[in-house]
Order: C-alpha cells, then structure tokens, then sequence
C-alpha cells in the first residue's frame, strides 16, 4: 500500500461511519479541496473533487488505491452512490456527481 495513503487511512480526523451490515467507511476532504479519501473497510482510494462547488469527478473512481484493484463498471457504480452519500453527510447536501473533467 501507498504509505500516503495507508497514513491518510490511519488518522483520527476521518468521518467514520458504521452501516447495519457492519461495513466501516471513512471520508475526508484532502487539502485544498481538489481531492477526497474514501475508505470502505480496508480499503480507500483518493479521487477529484471540487469541493467549492461540491462536486465529485466520478470518473476519478477508477480503482482501490490500497490495493491497486481495478474497480468492475458496477462496483464503480456503487462505490461512486457510497461517496455521493457520506459526501452529502458530511460535507455538502447538494453535492453533485460530474462524468468528466
């Protein structure tokens, strides 16, 4: 794993979060706003945002980073409605998902 990324994933400022199947997640914004952690139990990637404007860049979302796997069109679908949510959560209610940049 990235030692960036595996030290971003061990900090105590992450939005963490519990669903009722018992999977942890992790959000927060990186510094200037231009980029997003997101976790799903051991896993995270890092993808663009625009925090000012309170977008995501969905086709940042491309792989884990931790583990440098390739994320399936459908898992992709799915990890992006994860990051719209938390995002929504915690950050901005009117978050919007953008498929280009």
């Amino acid at each position: 794993m990235d030692s960036y990324l595996d030290e971003l994933m061990k900090k105590d400022d992450i939005h963490r979060v519990t669903d009722d199947a018992g999977n942890r997640y992790g959000i927060r914004v990186l510094g200037r706003g231009e980029n997003l952690l997101f976790m799903e139990n051991d896993k995270g990637l890092i993808c663009t945002i625009d925090a000012e404007h309170g977008a995501i860049f969905t086709r940042s979302v491309k792989k884990w980073d931790s583990t440098d796997k390739k994320m399936s069109p459908k898992e992709r679908q799915r990890v992006v409605g994860l990051i719209q949510q938390y995002y929504r959560r915690f950050y901005n209610p009117n978050v919007i998902l953008i498929d280009d940049y």
